[in-house]
């Protein structure tokens, strides 16, 4: 799968520990294998989320990639910053979030930012704000595929919402945003069949509004797991434009590595270096990697890889720290450094405040996680 070699630093001994390691040339690997499945740049619109790093933005717009999809005001000002020139944010924006986003568009007039809605009520929060803004705010319709956490439920209601968002003088119908989160099987024909059932239905609805007058000009589609499945539609003539969203991909993790063997082409890019603090017995060492500095998702027991201590148990994991066991911890001393790839990349770069940067097995730069800041 993938080796100590490549992630192992030539001196480790002025890093405090537990650090996130980032290696440039694998995220460009990454985003070189995103662009070729994909087909092409044009064709992407991958997730801040996973990294929130600036510099990683700057590489993804130096590939040609330019529309970014976010969850988070912030990751939308980051971007903003980096003179990104297209983002989705997709996520409900409420109460108060709709006021900071008219200010993000006052502010940054060369990004387009759009961002997405489920019911009628949020529709016309954003009218109001947006009644005081000279140009319009693209809007797209989240519509429910089966994750049943936002979205709305295909059907008379869907269309009805997005006929009402196509009425308005000061919002603009910019799509619909199809996300699949509940579909991550392993066996890609399993995956392909789950994308091939919900995706006529979408078809149907913009068929049904098409019909009628109304245009749907694109879908935002998808997420990692089913991002080679939306790239095959997105190159086939559907009658709408196709946009994919994967985002993970860019770093990737323990968990996308081992279970969607069609993304083998994806590396590792971020790691964990951890170092063993003490050893309570024999068969066991306990590591400073809490989950404040690993992602609790997964549950306990199935959160780390160790690249060096590869049959290593997770014993017991608390805020600070990690106990494994394995009957090759009798051959280490307290003080030894560990490398782990976390089974979650995007949570885990969420608790660290800098990623260092490694190239040729030494530290190079820091990279602030920039957006992992809420704007307050």
């Amino acid at each position: 799968m993938f080796t100590m070699d490549e992630y192992q630093l030539a001196d480790p001994s002025s890093l405090i520990t537990p650090c996130l390691l980032v290696y440039p040339h694998l995220v460009r690997k990454n985003l070189a294998e995103t662009i070729r499945i994909a087909g092409s740049a044009q064709r992407l619109r991958p997730h801040v989320k996973t990294h929130k790093t600036p510099q990683i933005v700057h590489m993804e717009l130096a590939a040609g990639i330019t529309k970014h999809k976010c969850a988070t005001l912030s990751e939308a000002r980051m971007l903003a910053e980096c003179r990104a020139p297209d983002v989705l944010i997709a996520y409900p924006q409420v109460g108060p979030a709709v006021t900071r986003l008219g200010e993000l568009v006052d502010q940054f007039p060369a990004t387009r930012f759009s961002t997405v809605v489920d019911n009628a009520t949020s529709l016309k929060q954003l009218e109001v704000e947006f009644e005081q803004h000279t140009e319009q705010l693209s809007v797209l319709v989240d519509v429910d595929t089966g994750m049943h956490r936002t979205g709305i439920l295909l059907g008379d209601a869907a269309d009805e919402l997005y006929r009402q968002l196509s009425r308005s003088s000061v919002l603009a119908a910019g799509g619909l945003h199809v996300y699949d989160g509940q579909n991550h099987q392993s066996d890609v024909q399993e995956r392909r069949a789950a994308v091939d059932s919900l995706f006529a239905p979408v078809l149907a609805m913009v068929e049904r509004l098409a019909a009628g007058g109304v245009t749907v000009p694109k879908l935002v589609c998808g997420g990692t797991p089913t991002f080679p499945i939306f790239a095959e539609l997105a190159k086939s003539k559907t009658s709408v434009e196709v946009e994919c969203s994967p985002g993970t991909c860019v770093l990737t993790d323990f968990n996308y590595s081992n279970n969607y063997r069609d993304m083998a082409g994806f590396r590792p890019a971020a790691v964990l270096m951890t170092r063993v603090i003490s050893k309570p017995f024999p068969g066991r060492v306990t590591v400073d990697l809490g989950y404040k500095a690993v992602a609790s998702d997964p549950p306990a027991g199935r959160r780390c890889h160790f690249l060096n201590l590869p049959d290593a148990k997770e014993i017991q994991h608390s805020e600070e720290h990690l106990v494994v066991e394995s009957p090759a911890v009798d051959n280490l001393t307290v003080g030894d450094v560990l490398y782990v790839v976390p089974a979650h990349i995007c949570p885990t770069v969420a608790l660290h405040s800098h990623m260092i940067v490694v190239e040729d097995g030494r530290v190079v730069d820091r990279w602030r996680v920039t957006a992992r800041d809420r704007l307050v």
